[in-house]
């Protein structure tokens, strides 16, 4: 495989050579405006790939299936086409080349080009014929600020992954493609976490690296963090108006996750701690001497407790270990990387 070059020359993120890598998991971040969606639905239409445009909420695909919020109405006015969703059922629309019919209403001219859904809908298809999908393109994958994460985010997506793609694979046939976009929000998402994939995205931010292959698992990791548009951007009215310091540019432009804080991450000897419960995939070890507790995916000694990831164990952790987080807010606990803190975070939250 040659280089992969990320950028067109009008500076918005290539699309184009993204997809013909082949990877069947592909995972973009980047600035607001830098391409992806409009990129993505380009390049989905000229390649006549039909496609499953998913959002997370079911309120947002529904919006998906108003003409007025038409994701492709940028592109109908740069090519002179008319692309709109007609709705199928309750849950889902598809998008078709239309025509105005004599009373101004889109008449579908032609085949489907592609499906609307929801992460919240599509984990639940059990049947869904959906042998001519190609491509799901699942826009927002990490959840907004503001936004309430769908709790099993992870296995909702590949509940519906498996649901479209069946067998495939066992014809002799490609697998379908994922292509999961998002803004640089928030690194500790179910996807990134259930996945494994925190680790590397954070180096990946830390670093200013935009490409990883994850060759052995199918996985293509890109982020965006030289994009000349996002430079360009941060030129504009808004962004000189919240300031570079702000969460919003960073996630916005520099293309950085909020929520790496590294200022209570550094590696400690075990040897100072005692080991005092495992939960998940992290142990948690009380300082010998002092009020300092240190939170590790490495395991050294037996602790007091061990929980398992399941509702009942989860519910059992929290309860007993609550003060952990009163702990944490105080800054009494050091974290040996950005994922233990992370995970540490997610388990009292789940």
């Amino acid at each position: 495989m040659g280089r992969l070059e990320l950028y067109e020359p009008s500076g918005y993120v290539n699309i184009k050579g993204i997809l013909e890598t082949g990877y069947p998991f592909i995972f973009i971040w980047g600035g607001r405006g830098t391409g992806k969606t409009y990129g993505i639905l380009k390049e989905l239409i000229e390649t006549r790939r039909r496609f499953v445009l998913m959002r997370s909420l079911q309120k947002q695909a529904d919006m998906m299936s108003i003409p007025q919020f038409n994701p492709f109405k940028q592109y109908n006015e740069d090519n002179y086409v008319n692309i709109n969703p007609v709705k199928l059922g309750r849950d889902f629309s598809a998008f078709y080349y239309c025509e105005v019919d004599d009373e101004g209403r889109n008449q579908p001219d032609g085949d489907i080009l592609g499906y609307t859904a929801s992460l919240s809908t599509i984990g639940n298809l059990r049947g869904f014929g959906a042998s001519d999908v190609e491509v799901i393109f699942y826009d927002e994958f990490i959840p907004e600020k503001s936004e309430t994460p769908i709790k099993n985010a992870c296995y909702s997506l590949l509940n519906g992954y498996e649901t479209i793609n069946r067998n495939r694979e066992l014809a002799g046939k490609p697998p379908v493609q994922l292509v999961c976009a998002s803004n640089s929000e928030n690194v500790a998402s179910d996807i990134f976490i259930k996945l494994g994939l925190v680790r590397k995205a954070s180096e990946m931010a830390e670093k200013g690296q935009e490409v990883c292959y994850l060759s052995e698992r199918g996985i293509l990791l890109i982020n965006l963090c030289n994009s000349e548009i996002s430079r360009k951007k941060s030129e504009t009215a808004l962004y000189r108006m919240v300031g570079t310091d702000s969460d919003f540019y960073k996630m916005a432009v520099s293309n950085s996750f909020y929520s790496l804080d590294y200022s209570d991450v550094a590696v400690k000897p075990l040897t100072e701690y005692r080991p005092m419960v495992t939960v998940g995939e992290i142990t948690i070890y009380q300082h010998k001497s002092r009020d300092e507790y240190y939170v590790t995916k490495h395991s050294s000694g037996t602790p007091l407790d061990i929980f398992g990831l399941g509702e009942k164990d989860m519910g059992a952790f929290i309860r007993k270990y609550v003060w952990l987080w009163t702990e944490y807010l105080e800054y009494h606990i050091i974290f040996s990387d950005i994922e233990s803190k992370i995970l540490f975070d997610n388990y009292f939250h789940s």
